[in-house]
């Protein structure tokens, strides 16, 4: 990618980084993802959490496509089923960059996870 090329993607992705339903967005992916991991450290199928939660397969399988508009109620009742925790932080976004910096793993940072 050229140096021009990369200038306009850091750009464009400040941009959506100032943009509500792009933010929005990642924390769905986020939830998603941990979510995902979660289910599987318990060994538990999404039709498995679908009944712990008293929804339907396709309410699981929404929130795991992040097509579901999530609330707070939504992802604590998630995190209840599954005996865990949710941390929702709003930090300033230097500290934030800083948290994120620190909690990467190689790959995230451009290295090479083992």
């Amino acid at each position: 990618m050229s140096t021009d090329s990369t200038k306009q993607v850091r750009e464009r992705l400040s941009e959506l980084e100032k943009d509500p339903p792009f933010v929005a967005q990642g924390l769905k992916v986020t939830f998603a993802e941990d979510l995902t991991r979660l289910l599987e450290v318990r060994g538990l199928k999404e039709a498995e959490l679908a009944r712990k939660l008293g929804a339907n397969l396709g309410f699981v399988t929404g929130v795991l496509d992040t097509e579901n508009k999530l609330t707070v109620e939504t992802m604590a009742r998630i995190a209840l089923a599954l005996d865990a925790r949710i941390t929702l932080r709003m930090l300033p976004r230097e500290e934030a960059e800083h948290d994120a910096c620190a909690q990467a793993t190689p790959r995230e940072l451009g290295g090479r996870s083992k």
